[in-house]
């Protein structure tokens, strides 16, 4: 009898202590669940952020590449007649139109309205429509007989004519230019067809951002031109004449340098570089009459920060201004309606660093 009570007492003893181990493994677990909680939304939360810093660097490489390519535009001219071209941006754009109209069949619309031309081409040109590529080849061309063409018979005349003559000329073909665009294609938005894969599916993963193939084929297109232009300035007697006429062009042509068919050359392949970058715009936003003109502010900001005679200099403007504009804004609180004044402060900062451009030429004065 006397050991049935120390047996109870036993067992009550027994499960007090297995109940205490449970409230205090309950306590236990509910305060770490807000702190596993936590630190598991922390995780996600700066994985998301990371994905996001990612994804807005993808785009501003995308916007660079098109300010690259145009400033590249800006520097060839500047290398051959030390001036601005303010219709570099123009000049590209009838170029984008005429890609347009190569790949369009005839009576298409795609707003309702047809495309100027193209009944035209389709009937007396072969294999109309073409393909992409060759498409974006052929406006290249006309870019290219665009250029030559202004050079020889509006610049040329003005060869003896000051600076500021020469780049108000520049001006008024912007204005006139865009005029002639406007009449014949409309102020419609339209949009090129992609020479690079666009579907919702077309990217590269990289750390859960998303690389488009668009960004990598307009940054490839890109190397490629850069590729092939210096290949141009270092190993032909053209790009020697380049390098002579930037130098001392006065001096060029006493020892025999054919100074006008050079800048007759230099203007050509600005204008087929500015309508590769129209064709391309328009593959990857829309092309419209203002397209270039907005592009060009953005443009001349990263051939002044690469050096307005360097090409290497305006892939890396070109690249500078597209992630200041794509990271600015978001991280430093900037509105929408200053979205200019990241490219441009980045442009004042750079000159005041290197007055002639990251990659500029430093002038020598002879005594």
């Amino acid at each position: 009898m006397h050991g049935f009570p120390a047996k109870a007492a036993d067992h009550v003893l027994q499960a007090s202590t297995t109940a205490g181990d449970c409230w205090h493994q309950l306590f236990s677990f509910s305060i770490n669940l807000p702190a596993g909680l936590v630190a598991t939304a922390q995780t996600r939360f700066n994985g998301a952020l990371m994905e996001l810093f990612i994804q807005r660097c993808f785009d501003g490489m995308f916007t660079g590449a098109i300010y690259a390519s145009l400033a590249l535009a800006i520097v060839m001219i500047y290398r051959s007649t030390g001036l601005l071209n303010f219709a570099q941006g123009e000049m590209g754009l009838m170029g984008g139109y005429v890609a347009l109209t190569l790949l369009s069949p005839a009576g298409s619309t795609g707003i309702g309205i047809p495309i100027a031309g193209t009944a035209f081409l389709s009937r007396w040109l072969p294999l109309h429509p073409w393909p992409t590529w060759a498409a974006i080849l052929g406006a290249v061309a006309f870019g290219a007989l665009l250029g030559a063409v202004i050079e020889r018979f509006i610049m040329r005349p003005l060869a003896d004519r000051s600076s500021l003559s020469q780049v108000n000329v520049t001006i008024g073909l912007l204005i006139l230019i865009n005029g002639i665009v406007f009449q014949i294609w409309g102020s419609f938005s339209r949009r090129v067809k992609s020479p690079f894969p666009t579907g919702k599916d077309d990217y590269f993963g990289i750390f859960g951002a998303r690389l488009r193939y668009t960004t990598v084929g307009v940054w490839a297109t890109l190397l490629v031109v850069i590729v092939l232009l210096s290949l141009l300035i270092q190993k032909t007697k053209t790009g020697l004449a380049f390098r002579a006429i930037t130098s001392n062009r006065e001096g060029a042509a006493l020892v025999g340098v054919p100074v006008s068919r050079t800048l007759t050359i230099g203007w050509a392949i600005a204008s087929a570089i500015g309508a590769l970058a129209a064709a391309l715009v328009g593959g990857a936003i829309t092309l419209n009459p203002l397209t270039m003109l907005n592009l060009l502010i953005y443009a001349l900001a990263a051939a002044t920060i690469g050096g307005l005679d360097s090409p290497r200099g305006a892939i890396a403007g070109g690249l500078i201004i597209g992630l200041t504009q794509s990271l600015a804004p978001p991280y430093l609180g900037i509105p929408t309606e200053l979205t200019l004044l990241p490219p441009l402060a980045a442009m004042v900062l750079a000159l005041t660093v290197r007055p002639h451009g990251l990659f500029g030429t430093v002038p020598v004065n002879r005594v």
